[in-house]
């Protein structure tokens, strides 16, 4: 026997229906709630429908702009590898240069990744922001780092098992922050699209002795 198609109503034909049928459950005041959280969800839906059109029209004008400076047709540079994502290595963290106690940096492995999931060497610049977030909001902020598409180049370590830009952010005059939870923003800008990847990652860092670490 053919299993009949399930349709669905809205929240206000239902809320009307039961009201009609004289059901006691539903009293005005709230069929008026389902009402405005219905057309409140509807404005939501309609915001974001906005949204992503306009987001979808500022990658296709990027795409054609890009397409035009390099000579060649928008169908052609789908084609084209680029990255779609940036992803941090899990041995990114903190790193020692002078063999004493206590980290010096923190050590990012940065790894463009195409549409296909495969680590890619993309022409780009980074820019690397590291917060201290126990720290009061206008504190937060402890180091920033760019490097550009010709430093990047240079930063790229590709081997059998591994490919990523090395990046090494040593603390601001040699002095560690005041916590051991170091936030780090990554943001790579592609050198061919001009678009910008971004990620985020947490590290614990170790002090050297002596160091008072708070964990607010």
């Amino acid at each position: 026997m053919p299993i009949r198609p399930v349709h669905c109503v809205s929240l206000s034909c239902l809320a009307l229906a039961l009201v009609i049928a004289g059901c006691n459950t539903v009293s005005g005041q709230e069929y008026a709630a389902v009402q405005r959280e219905l057309l409140n969800t509807q404005d939501q839906v309609r915001q974001l429908q906005e949204r992503i059109a306009a987001q979808e029209q500022a990658n296709a004008l990027l795409k054609s702009q890009v397409a035009h400076e390099a000579g060649v047709r928008p169908e052609t540079l789908e084609q084209l590898v680029v990255p779609v994502k940036i992803e941090l290595e899990r041995q990114s963290g903190g790193y020692d240069i002078d063999g004493q106690p206590g980290d010096d940096g923190l050590l990012l492995y940065v790894q463009p990744i195409d549409r296909d999931g495969h680590v890619i060497k993309a022409a780009g610049s980074i820019k690397v922001t590291l917060l201290d977030l126990a720290n009061p909001p206008d504190q937060y902020l402890v180091g920033e780092y760019y490097f550009d598409a010709n430093k990047t180049r240079e930063l790229w370590y590709g081997r059998l098992w591994t490919n990523h830009y090395t990046l090494r952010l040593p603390w601001y005059q040699g002095k560690p922050p005041r916590h051991n939870e170091i936030t780090a923003r990554v943001e790579f800008t592609d050198l061919l699209t001009g678009k910008k990847l971004d990620a985020q990652g947490v590290y614990k860092i170790e002090f050297p002795p002596g160091h008072v670490s708070t964990t607010e």
